[in-house]
């Protein structure tokens, strides 16, 4: 029995160390495999997009990136052929920032391919922008992201607070200079560095799993929140360095994981009580330079081998190197002085009369100061009337008969002469005149009266367009600038009030890509009031043509070369990818004809006749969108079916624009175009150099081929029969930026090229 009970011990023994072997020989191989190849291509992408940082430079001939040995600079951490950490540390200063065609939006959109990625560090590498918090969004398996000693700016992005797996975020020594989200929804999240930026005036809310909080050097201003008090995790506490004001909560000192604590430079004010504790573990406290005055408590008073406290600048009356008792009451002159100086025995003898008589000096001073400014501008008044007896200088009151005009709706009466500007004056005053005003007025609604002033009472002159549903005008407002009109004719069941909100959202589609919609007028029908008959919006007015004009008019327009067109081309993508992002659904079945990608005169294009759907919710409580606006089959916003793959729909659309944009030929039918794309994808496959003889002519010689078949590639992707097989319009905004960087090195290239050769 001893012994076969000893034979199934040796054979359960053995049966664990195999298991124990096989699953350390398995996660050998989930760690071991090599990097799939898409995602090596994105770890040079991002090498690029960084402007070829040293740090990085092991990538270019590394087979795997995965099997890098980690050094203080880079770090690549993989898992089952995906980058799991990426940490890059630069060497740059943290005021150079990278050039100017750098793009954060680029950079963190190519990150997105790295799904698997948990730790991301780019740190010290001139990084600059705004942060794209759609893009970081998106990388749901982010721990830790630390981009401290870059040049980032603005607001720290919304979607931060729902990125529920991050326990570690540092954006330490930037030049962000907005807000901060609450943050207090991330439970995971233990480390919070915003230190040396601009942030604020809010105190930042943050989760109890906190343990290291930073916000040093930033603006944040009023209390310290009582809710700190309650992180009992907390162990490393900065806020030094800003405007913080009111009493310190003095149990925070007693949190039971404190060690380090600093308050100082800041307006912190008021007595610490006496009965204040400090937690055993607190090892360092910084309280120097506030406004606190009294005692100190008993856990603070003075240095110990294992306590460290700092509390100069204040007024404590039991420690050295304290300011006058004065100098802590905000209500007291004497804050504004510098603290007394000399021997205790002559503070004593000058006492309290030597402080309130300089006091009353400086008073004096200043009132004398101020009399002395104010004779010279009476002076410099007098002379200004006597040689302008008509211009007054200062605002005058009313007299009675204007204050009664102004009581009565601001209509002056007859007997006031004034010459008035007519409208036909102000139409035609000169462009100089109006150089400060804003390029795109602000929104506002517009009388039918205005609109028949602006239009010729909509005269066949001015009339562009018309159809049984929209007509098209140009027009020109009171004050001289040019407009476009468009009037819709609307489905019977809107009344004018139910147009309002629906107006408020319209009104709000601002962005540089879009062609502007400046105001509305809401026509009633003549018969019964309460129903809307038509909608008349004005549009700011773009005369620098089309997209295709620019492509086909050469003896109108300026032909634009490759490197313009690519930029055109990212222009109106960022405004397909407004669009699709600004509502939710988001607006698509956009009319996105290259006829209808216009140009302004810096050669910036914007969308003309996009979407503008009315969303509103079924009895089922489903979201869908509907038009407002009548149909026919050349209404030019037509109908919204619905907003399923109707972004696919947008995207086959530029990808015809793409395809004009490189062959500077419209596809006549779908013969035509099925025939191109064979031609393209063929030439892509064999030798992108066969592109060349494809592309417009008048591009040739302006391009980099490996910019033109990142293009063309775009071009078929986008136009693909199945519209699963369509990119979203950010994997498409990301390969035309990649494009455009290809070809600024192209350019640089050919420029050194060119110079080295003009030398020799």
């Amino acid at each position: 029995m001893a012994s076969r009970s000893s034979r199934g011990e040796r054979v359960g023994v053995v049966f664990v160390l195999v298991v124990v072997v096989l699953c350390v020989d398995v996660s050998t191989l989930v760690a071991a495999q090599p990097l799939v190849s898409s995602q090596a291509k994105t770890l040079l992408w991002v090498r690029r997009l960084l402007g070829f940082p040293p740090a990085l430079d092991a990538l270019a001939g590394a087979p795997d990136a995965c099997a890098l040995p980690p050094t203080p600079s880079l770090t690549v951490a993989c898992a089952g052929g995906q980058v799991t950490e990426l940490s890059v540390l630069g060497g740059r200063a943290p005021d150079a920032a990278l050039p100017a065609n750098f793009s954060a939006d680029a950079l963190f959109t190519t990150l997105t391919r790295l799904p698997a990625l948990s730790r991301l560090t780019l740190a010290s590498l001139g990084v600059w922008g705004e942060l794209p918090g759609a893009k970081l969004h998106r990388l749901q398996a982010l721990r830790v992201l630390n981009l401290t000693g870059n040049c980032l700016y603005g607001a720290v992005p919304e979607h931060l607070s729902r990125m529920y797996s991050l326990q570690s975020l540092v954006l330490s020594r930037n030049r962000l200079n907005g807000t901060v989200p609450k943050l207090s929804g991330l439970a995971f999240l233990d480390e919070l560095d915003l230190g040396h930026n601009r942030l604020g005036p809010a105190f930042p809310e943050v989760g109890n799993a906190v343990v290291r909080l930073v916000l040093a050097d930033n603006n944040f201003t009023g209390k310290i929140p009582a809710e700190v008090s309650s992180l009992g995790q907390l162990q490393f506490l900065d806020v030094s360095g800003n405007r913080l004001q009111g009493w310190i909560p003095s149990s925070i000192f007693a949190l039971p994981a404190l060690r380090h604590i600093d308050l100082s430079r800041n307006q912190l004010a008021g007595q610490l009580p006496a009965s204040t504790a400090c937690a055993d573990a607190l090892a360092f406290v910084d309280v120097s330079d506030n406004l606190l005055a009294g005692a100190r408590p008993a856990c603070m008073r003075g240095n110990s081998s294992a306590r460290t406290v700092l509390d100069a600048g204040n007024c404590f009356r039991d420690a050295r190197s304290q300011r006058p008792s004065t100098y802590c009451n905000p209500g007291a002159l004497a804050a504004v002085l510098p603290p007394a100086q000399g021997t205790g025995g002559e503070q004593g003898s000058g006492g309290k009369g030597g402080q309130v008589g300089m006091a009353l000096g400086i008073v004096g001073g200043v009132v004398a100061g101020a009399a002395l400014i104010a004779l010279v501008m009476m002076a410099v008044l007098r002379r200004a009337r006597r040689q302008n007896p008509e211009v007054s200088v200062l605002p005058k009151s009313l007299p009675p008969a204007k204050k009664k005009a102004a009581a009565d709706g601001g209509k002056a009466p007859a007997k006031v002469t004034q010459r008035i500007v007519t409208p036909a004056e102000k139409r035609h005053a000169s462009q100089a005149a109006r150089v400060n005003t804003l390029e795109v007025p602000a929104y506002r609604v517009y009388t039918l009266e205005e609109l028949q002033e602006a239009t010729n009472n909509f005269g066949s002159s001015n009339l562009i367009k018309s159809s049984p549903v929209v007509k098209h005008y140009n027009g020109q407002l009171q004050d001289g600038s040019r407009v476009s009109l468009r009037c819709l004719k609307l489905k019977p069941k809107y009344s004018p009030q139910s147009l309002t909100q629906y107006m408020e959202i319209i009104s709000k589609l601002r962005h540089r890509h879009l062609v502007s919609i400046i105001g509305h007028c809401i026509v009633e029908d003549q018969e019964n009031p309460n129903i809307a008959s038509s909608l008349c919006l004005l549009s700011e007015c773009v005369t620098n043509g089309s997209l295709r004009s620019h492509l086909t008019e050469w003896r109108k327009r300026e032909m634009l070369k490759w490197p313009q067109r690519v930029s055109a081309a990212i222009g109106v993508a960022r405004g397909i990818q407004f669009l699709h992002d600004v509502t939710a659904p988001g607006i698509v079945h956009n009319d996105l004809s290259i006829e209808n990608i216009l140009l302004d005169k810096t050669l910036t294009s914007k969308i003309s006749n996009f979407n503008l759907p009315l969303i509103s919710t079924s009895k089922n409580g489903k979201i869908f969108s509907e038009s407002p606006f009548a149909t026919s089959e050349d209404n030019d916003l037509g109908s919204v079916p619905s907003t399923e793959q109707g972004d696919k729909d947008d995207i086959y659309q530029f990808g015809l624009i793409l395809l004009e944009v490189i062959t500077g030929k419209p596809t006549e039918s779908p013969k035509d175009l099925d025939s191109l794309k064979t031609q393209i994808s063929e030439a892509i496959a064999e030798d992108p150099d066969l592109l060349k003889d494809m592309a417009d002519p008048t591009i040739r010689g302006t391009f980099a081929v490996e910019s033109l078949s990142t293009v063309a590639e775009i071009a078929l992707n986008c136009t693909a029969s199945d519209t699963s097989s369509r990119p979203s319009i950010e994997d498409v905004l990301w390969n035309l930026q990649y494009s455009m960087q290809v070809q600024d090195g192209w350019a640089s290239s050919e420029s050194l090229s060119m110079s080295t050769r003009s030398q020799g």
